[in-house]
């Protein structure tokens, strides 16, 4: 289930002429018959789920993403070990927003322009934001799992820290502090500075999201995360070589400068379709978020058309706006689970916040007396009481 080598998280999990690009990676995960965890002998272990967001480009992301939690919270609380906890939705925007009244929200304020000049940069409000809420917040659980707009959440969540206080998070490729042109580059936010290819090889190819860490490693990580991020944004040559995903370096470092030489990476923790496109990786190992950031286009007789528009396609870039309701289906020879689960998940969420037409022709939140299906989202049940 899980890789112990950082390294292989540069490798395919998948290879041949039927896989064009993988988001995952070779190791122990990807190998058929892992053996798995006896659910009557698991320690429970309850872990607070944080969302960052900002800007109106996620406002309906956000809306969907909470939907989803907040089924698969009510499938996890019908089992003994149910690991699922709370949910906080931190927004960085500095101002509160109309989804303060349906989503449980933390403002917090960006990143002040005199520490660093990052307008084109917004991601940098992040760190600075989880500052904030580190030093105020009285969650009861004692695990977090940092999480992002764009997911969707396939099955009720576990905590996958084999340990107590051992990380767990997604790989991702394109993370390589060992990398030899790098390793000069991460030696200089080091103490010491001072990096051999083995102790690069111990920092782990993640990002803060989706990541599982201890409430402790939390308030030890985040304060040196901030720091870091501003130090790499401010580097010339780490900017340039990292440049979007230069927080996820710096996140990764100061998880290594806190003394964290090993993280768990689970490759089913998430898929990301198109280039994932079965709804396990492997027998026993379902994936449990879907992250929706690559454009899905596919002629109609179902053929993927990797940076070419598609007959049919979804990107979710095309939705600055909220989209409409009953987005249409995949061409019928697709041969793409993931993809299929993508837009019926955003279909049954959509369908099942009410007044989600309106939302969709005004950009605005309202109350219009409609009825749902599954009323599970905090509007559709006021709207329930209301009537009742």
């Amino acid at each position: 289930m899980f890789l112990q080598l950082h390294p292989k998280a540069t490798k395919p999990a998948r290879e041949g002429p039927e896989v064009g690009w993988t988001s995952g990676i070779v190791g122990p995960d990807a190998e058929e018959g892992a053996e798995q965890e006896n659910p009557t002998d698991k320690k429970v272990r309850k872990f607070h789920i944080l969302t960052t967001a900002q800007g109106p480009a996620v406002h309906w992301q956000t809306r969907v993403h909470y939907y989803w939690y907040l089924k698969q919270k009510a499938e996890c609380d019908k089992t003994p070990t149910c690991e699922m906890g709370g949910f906080t939705r931190l927004l960085h925007s500095g101002q509160p927003d109309d989804l303060v009244s349906e989503v449980p929200t933390f403002v917090a304020q960006p990143l002040p322009e005199s520490v660093v000049a990052h307008e084109y940069y917004p991601v940098l409000n992040r760190p600075y934001a989880l500052l904030q809420w580190v030093q105020q917040t009285n969650i009861t659980e004692e695990y977090v799992m940092m999480s992002e707009p764009d997911h969707i959440f396939l099955l009720p969540l576990v905590n996958f820290m084999k340990g107590d206080d051992r990380p767990a998070a997604f790989p991702f490729f394109y993370i390589e502090p060992h990398k030899d042109e790098y390793i000069p580059i991460v030696s200089r936010f080091i103490p010491g500075g001072k990096l051999t290819k083995a102790d690069a090889e111990r920092i782990a190819p993640i990002g803060n999201s989706p990541t599982f860490l201890t409430m402790k490693q939390m308030r030890e990580v985040v304060p040196i995360w901030q720091n870091m991020s501003v130090a790499v944004y401010k580097d010339k040559e780490a900017n340039g070589k990292w440049g979007w995903v230069q927080e996820m370096y710096a996140f990764t470092i100061s998880l290594y400068v806190i003394g964290v030489r090993h993280v768990d990476l689970v490759l089913h923790m998430m898929a990301q379709p198109p280039w994932d496109n079965r709804m396990t990786l492997g027998a026993g190992r379902p994936y449990y978020i879907l992250h929706y950031t690559y454009g899905n286009d596919f002629t109609a007789d179902g053929k993927y058309t990797p940076g070419k528009f598609g007959f049919w396609r979804f990107d979710k870039r095309t939705y600055v706006k909220p989209p409409p309701r009953r987005l249409g289906d995949p061409p019928e020879k697709m041969q793409n689970d993931m993809v299929r689960a993508l837009i019926s998940h955003i279909n049954e969420a959509t369908e099942n916040i009410p007044c989600w037409d309106e939302y969709y022709k005004t950009l605005k939140i309202v109350d219009c007396g409609e009825k749902v299906p599954n009323p599970i989202y905090p509007t559709a049940k006021k709207q329930q009481t209301q009537q009742g």
